[in-house]
């Protein structure tokens, strides 16, 4: 189990996360200076090792001309005196290293100094004496720099600066986007404990501009879905109390009823009032599958005349025998769902048989790439405020209505639902026939292009 600090270190927070760039971008700034230093080391090692030799030629030839005017034997006693006047040893040695003999034997057989780079020794040939002059080692730190060298201490002023400049400007450019992140995580957890209007405050910075913007849509989404599913469950559990309160005033007078025909009336109730139950439960779960948009649209062509009259024909036997019904719709081809279409438009006319004092019209036609579906009565009409009301799930705006004249309140949501679904919309207003006019605009396909 980690402790507790390490689990601080860990934990989220404009410290840690400052922290973790940080340190990551030093150290990988220390790998390139390192790299870049070790690249540059071997490119430049042979011009560095040509010019080391060139420039201690001087010495070389002073020390050498030196030696040349004492005896072989007084020239360790020589080189001890002219030694102590350099920062690095100078001394004699009677052969080379056995690693150095291939490379640095040719050299010294010419006359030329060889240069072990690695080890910083020169080593220069003695005319007449097979004895060879060594200087070095050359680059020796001094006593003063103790066990830090000069390009280390170059190398941690430059990591100091550079750091500290660094760290400034990747900390006050992490601040607003640590901010706006705490934002939408703030609203996030404020939404998730039921406050389904929380929103995120836009975001400073432009990296994070969009995240809040995505989340207030998602919560937007979430919040209609939710409300609508609320409300829709209140009006299911609202509608079946009346059936189940019949139910149970039936089964109370079949225990009480002794008479054989007005038990079987209660039975013959009771039937009814389950059907309605299972009628009311089927037709919430189609609503709920066609709002959560569950239903796959299959378009398809028709010619409008024949599929509207056969409409018309299957719809006569449901309206009032001294109620007209007409139809107004060209010989042309549009494109919808036929199922839905049929749901929408029986509903829209049942609906209109409803309310209608005596006439009834049904109006097909296109509007550019639109189709346009009317429905006009002459009954009593929708006042301006609640014509878009009637379209909510389970509103009935005649509450005098019962079970034999009233349905559930879902036929106008269904044709609102079925507009939309064909990306279109469904609307109510005044008609010139003195009632209420309902339209159905259906988006039409796009022609095909040969």
């Amino acid at each position: 189990m980690p402790s507790k600090k390490l689990r601080g270190w860990f934990k989220p927070s404009l410290g840690t996360l400052f922290a973790r760039y940080f340190l990551a971008t030093m150290l990988v700034e220390l790998l390139i200076i390192i790299g870049f230093g070790f690249l540059v080391t071997k490119l430049y090692e042979n011009s560095d090792k040509a010019g080391k030799v060139q420039f201690m030629n001087g010495t070389v030839t002073l020390i050498r001309e030196q030696l040349e005017r004492q005896p072989p034997q007084r020239w360790n006693a020589e080189l001890a005196a002219i030694a102590s006047r350099f920062s690095y040893p100078i001394r004699l040695a009677e052969r080379l290293p056995d690693e150095q003999q291939a490379v640095a034997l040719p050299l010294l057989r010419q006359g030329k100094p060889y240069l072990d780079i690695d080890n910083q020794l020169l080593y220069v040939s003695m005319p007449a004496d097979k004895r060879l002059l060594v200087l070095g080692p050359l680059d020796m730190q001094s006593s003063d720099s103790n066990w830090i060298s000069e390009d280390i201490e170059v190398l941690l002023i430059w990591m100091l600066l550079s750091g500290a400049t660094f760290g400034t400007l990747l900390y006050f450019s992490l601040q607003p986007l640590w901010k706006d992140l705490l934002e939408v995580r703030r609203t996030a957890e404020v939404f998730a404990e039921g406050d389904f209007g929380a929103r995120a405050r836009s975001a400073k910075s432009r990296l994070f501009a969009p995240l809040p913007l995505a989340f207030n849509s998602m919560a937007s989404r979430l919040e209609r879905q939710l409300e609508t599913r609320q409300a829709l469950s209140h009006a299911i559990a609202h509608e079946i109390r009346t059936p189940i309160a019949r139910l149970r005033f039936g089964l109370t007078m079949l225990e009480e009823e002794e008479d054989p025909a007005e038990w079987q009336r209660y039975r013959d109730g009771m039937e009814r009032d389950m059907q309605e139950l299972e009628e009311l439960i089927s037709t919430s779960m189609e609503f709920a599958k066609l709002k959560r948009s569950e239903v796959p649209l299959h378009l398809e062509t028709v010619d409008l005349f024949d599929w509207f009259d056969d409409l018309i024909d299957l719809v006569t036997p449901l309206k009032p025998a001294d109620l007209t019904l007409s139809l107004d719709c060209p010989r042309e081809d549009g494109a919808f769902d036929r199922k839905l279409m049929y749901i929408a438009t029986r509903n829209l006319l049942l609906n209109a048989f409803k309310y209608a004092h005596g006439q009834v019209r049904m109006t097909v036609y296109h509007q550019g790439a639109q189709l346009i579906i009317e429905v006009d009565d002459d009954g009593c009409g929708i006042p301006a405020e609640d014509r878009d009301k009637v379209f909510e799930p389970f509103l009935r705006l005649d509450r005098s209505r019962d079970r034999a004249t009233g349905g559930h309140g879902l036929g106008l949501s269904f044709v609102r639902l079925i507009a939309e679904h064909h990306n279109g919309q469904a609307s109510a207003g005044p008609s010139d026939l003195g009632g209420t006019r309902f339209r159905m605009i259906i988006a039409q396909p796009a022609p095909e292009t040969p």
